[in-house]
């Protein structure tokens, strides 16, 4: 079954942050130290501490960081083409606008014309 996707809160909403010049960079900050209290929240214990309890679970940690990089991929290229197909969907609709504008533009000539017709 499909998960749904609610629009609640965040728990932990952003914080402005003002570190640097660069609000995404900002921005990341936040969303990293909002990710932190929601880990924090959860485990109850930092990545550093489950690490030195037992650093055989460094492999736990690669192959898990390693599936989440698979998933960014699969969000990005989806993204990518989604993109790709507003693009397109623009164009065509800029066609179809530029030759509305033309229609106007030749039926108010024709109106002109009849306008001044005897």
């Amino acid at each position: 079954m499909d998960k749904k996707i609610t629009r609640e809160e965040p728990k932990y909403p952003n914080k402005p942050i003002d570190l640097s010049k660069d609000p995404n960079t900002n921005e990341v900050i936040a969303d990293i130290l909002s990710r932190c209290n929601q880990g924090m929240d959860k485990f109850g214990i930092t990545m550093r501490s489950v690490m030195l309890q037992n650093p055989k679970d460094a492999l736990y940690w690669l192959n898990n960081s390693y599936e989440e990089k698979i998933d960014d991929i699969r969000y990005t290229k989806e993204a990518i083409q989604s993109f790709r197909n507003l693009n397109e969907d623009h164009k065509k609709l800029k066609i179809k606008y530029e030759k509305l504008l033309k229609k106007i533009k030749d039926l108010k000539e024709h109106n002109k014309m009849l306008m001044e017709h005897p």
